[in-house]
């Protein structure tokens, strides 16, 4: 083992229900999920949503609940553990509360922890550990052997996530290789969940077509990624073939009533009767401009949408 790795093995937790508590070995199964897949890339974390929403995914895998996650806990806690080098986590306390970190009582909230501070420093030789594939890897068993092992359906089961999770994040940081044929069943799983993070990622969670950005206060986003030209004929799962859609307008498009177009704009099938009430939240969306994704790599392709539109019900 990696001795950077060690100080993983010694987190102060508490109990629950008689077994160590899962939120400080999940929040750094998160913070290893997503290093490893390119989004955090130096020891000085943010406590943005894509983390927070990984955490709750991993807490759920270990737990069966999301509700539950409170993610201030260990946030705020962690800090308090030794890594390698100095602290573990060090959070970066806004000016104004620097000097009152002592006197500051238990965060109630994730709202309240970004209040205090929006990043926080890992120690910078276990960051360095865990870049590494391999290390990463050893990371995770560790975790979850040391805190996880009294439950086997909860340690089974985030062994399954995170190999799924930890393949996906090499594609995400390496997204040409989302082109192509799929060989194997994991890999499969490992592309989509990559195609479904990069796509989110691209469009900020919000909906390409009605602009809606909602997520829950369990971190849910209300947005899917939609392959434009399907997988079944492309096998493409790279984000220039995806649009981040709400559950309604991906099956519209799916169902060929509504496209994106090379002009990006929104078109709508003519055999939907207009003067029909119940198609008017479909109709309306005609010459509507396309959403674009934030980062212009991500641009949809511009054949993926001429075949969208192509395939319009005439």
């Amino acid at each position: 083992m990696v001795d950077a790795l060690g100080c993983l093995t010694r987190l102060r937790v508490g109990r629950s229900r008689g077994r160590p508590a899962p939120n400080k070995p999940c929040l750094l199964l998160a913070i290893i999920c997503e290093t490893q897949a390119g989004h955090i890339t130096s020891p000085r974390v943010a406590i943005d949503d894509r983390l927070i929403a990984r955490y709750h995914d991993l807490y759920e895998t270990a737990t069966g609940s999301r509700q539950s996650a409170n993610p201030q806990l260990p946030l705020w806690h962690l800090r308090n553990d030794q890594g390698p080098t100095g602290p573990l986590w060090s959070p970066e306390f806004t000016d104004d509360l620097g000097a009152l970190e002592a006197q500051l009582g238990q965060p109630k909230s994730i709202a309240q922890v970004q209040e205090r501070f929006s990043t926080a420093r890992l120690d910078p030789a276990l960051f360095k550990a865990l870049r590494s594939d391999q290390n990463a890897r050893e990371a995770c068993a560790l975790l979850v052997t040391r805190y996880f092992s009294a439950d086997p359906k909860a340690h089974d089961d985030l062994h399954t996530y995170l190999a799924t999770t930890l393949e996906s994040g090499s594609y995400e940081r390496h997204p040409e290789r989302l082109a192509g044929g799929v060989r194997e069943e994991s890999q499969k799983y490992a592309r989509s969940a990559a195609f479904r993070s990069l796509v989110l990622e691209a469009y900020d969670y919000s909906c390409a077509a009605s602009r809606l950005r909602c997520i829950t206060p369990d971190y849910r986003y209300l947005v899917e990624a939609a392959h434009l030209v399907p997988f079944a004929e492309s096998q493409d799962d790279r984000p220039v073939n995806g649009i981040a859609l709400t559950p309604n307008l991906h099956w519209a498009m799916d169902s060929y009533l509504i496209a994106p177009g090379p002009d990006h704009r929104w078109h709508v099938s003519p055999a939907l009767d207009t003067r029909e009430t119940n198609n008017l939240w479909l109709c309306e969306l005609d010459g509507k401009p396309l959403v674009p994704p934030r980062d212009p790599r991500w641009q949809p392709d511009r054949d993926a949408l001429a075949w969208r539109l192509d395939h319009l019900q005439r």
